[in-house]
């Protein structure tokens, strides 16, 4: 027993050690990436496929609109890449990715859809992987939930695709119907391994 008067010497030490301790651990919670902020390069760079997506349909030059698919594909890679090398991987940025990337393709899409190259059936089959991961979020927001979507390759395959197919109605139509059929194949591919992905890992509570 210390005397009266007198702090133990454990007490003391357990004191400096919370002195010490970083206090952006004691602002972290839960095992999510840190929030970077909204405005951070990565999301801006996300956010730059919507004006993407809308300009592809005004634009009636193929080669703008290839540049456009390219640029689109671009910034897709970039964010990502930089929000990794700056570390300002946030939330926002998990979810504002893979939406602008849905964004863009089905913009771009449906720029197609008043032609004769790209029917209702194939619109669908490319849209089919964005369709369920999109369903999936307005239903976990409604009960209450957020489903652990996170990049996956089988995704990125997908969404690779969807440029190709994009590319290939700008140049050469003749492909379309085969990169559909791939398109389909590998959003089935990423469906199944989302849904098992989000399975293992736990769901959190919408704020």
């Amino acid at each position: 027993m210390a005397p009266e008067g007198k702090v133990p010497a454990s007490d003391l030490r357990e004191e400096k050690l919370i002195s010490q301790r970083p206090e952006s651990a004691e602002k972290s919670t839960g095992d999510g990436p840190p929030d970077a902020g909204f405005l951070t390069l990565s999301n801006l760079l996300s956010l730059a496929r919507i004006p993407l997506g809308l300009a592809f349909i005004v634009v009636g030059d193929p080669s703008l609109q290839a540049l456009l698919v390219v640029g689109a594909g671009v910034t897709d890679v970039l964010d990502g890449l930089i929000a990794r090398i700056s570390r300002t991987v946030s939330q926002i940025g998990l979810l504002l990715d893979p939406l602008c990337d849905k964004l863009f393709v089905l913009l771009s899409l449906s720029g197609f859809l008043a032609g004769e190259v790209l029917g209702w059936a194939a619109f669908l089959v490319l849209i089919l992987r964005d369709l369920f991961t999109m369903g999936c979020y307005l239903l976990g927001r409604l009960t209450g939930q957020i489903i652990p979507f996170r990049p996956r390759w089988p995704g990125k395959i997908a969404t690779g695709l969807q440029l190709l197919t994009l590319l290939a109605l700008i140049f050469d139509p003749r492909y379309v119907p085969l990169l559909v059929m791939l398109v389909g194949v590998v959003s089935v591919w990423a469906i199944i391994d989302y849904g098992t992905s989000a399975l293992r890992h736990p769901w959190q509570m919408a704020a």
